[in-house]
This record gives C-alpha cells, structure tokens and sequence, in this order.
C-alpha cells in the first residue's frame, strides 16, 4: 500500500513540476486603450505604411482623442460602451493641403465609422456598425 502512494505522491510531483514550466513564456498583456499613441497600420483591409504620422489618443480624463493624418491635426469626443462599443464623435482637423490627401481623409472617414472596438495585445482593432474590421492600429 506504501508503494502505491509514493507512486502516486511522485506522478502528481512530476504533473505539476511540468505544468509550472509552461508558464515561464511571456504573458502577452494588452496596452491600455487611454494614453497610447495608436498608429495606423491597416485600414479596410489594405496594410499601409505611414511612417507613424497617423494616429490617435485617447484622453480618459475629458473622454477626447486627438491623432494626426499625413499633415493636419484631428480632434473629438469618444464614447465608450459595454460589450467593446465606441464612437467618435465631432471629428475635427486642421485644413492644410497633403500629399497624401487622399489617404488622409479616408482615414478621417473611417475613424468616424467606428461602432467597435477590441484591444489584444499591442493592437487595436476598429469595427464599423456591421461588425467588420476597418482599421488596425499598433501601440507605439
């Protein structure tokens, strides 16, 4: 009887040893949505390359953002709600002529579309009211 529970006392040593060493990997811990400087990395579907020159911000206190495109400033309000829902609201910019105007106001567009959103890691994913992703951004 003796020899059954040295066994079985050695078998649950041996499980939990191995279980404790898959946990030495990196935890991946998501950015916190406020603060974070989230640039442009995807918008509908399509990868882009901006430099870091497209982004926004997201200041908890007065529930506003503020971001850039290629070379106008954006300002509004956010709402948050349960389930991962957002809005922004009241977008506003600066008007100055842009190389890539084109580029910036469709991303001026589609922040103005967002219905959604969800954060893993070090991104940020934008939905639209139809549940489809619109944008990615990365924290930087």
């Amino acid at each position: 009887m003796k020899t059954w529970k040295v066994i079985l006392l050695v078998a649950l040593a041996v499980g939990l040893a191995s279980c404790c060493a898959c946990r030495k990997g990196k935890k991946v811990v998501d950015k916190p949505l406020m603060a974070t400087k989230w640039t442009l990395v995807e918008l509908n579907g399509q990868q882009v390359q901006t430099d870091d020159n497209y982004y926004i911000i997201l200041n908890e206190q007065e529930d506003r953002f503020n971001g850039r495109g290629d070379c106008n400033s954006l300002m509004g309000s956010y709402k948050l709600g349960e389930n991962g829902k957002m809005q922004l609201t009241g977008i506003a910019s600066t008007r100055a002529f842009c190389p890539d105007q084109a580029g910036e106001d469709k991303f001026f567009k589609t922040l103005g579309d967002v219905a959604g959103y969800d954060v893993d890691g070090d991104l940020l994913m934008l939905f639209n009211g139809n549940s489809e992703l619109i944008a990615v951004m990365a924290a930087k």
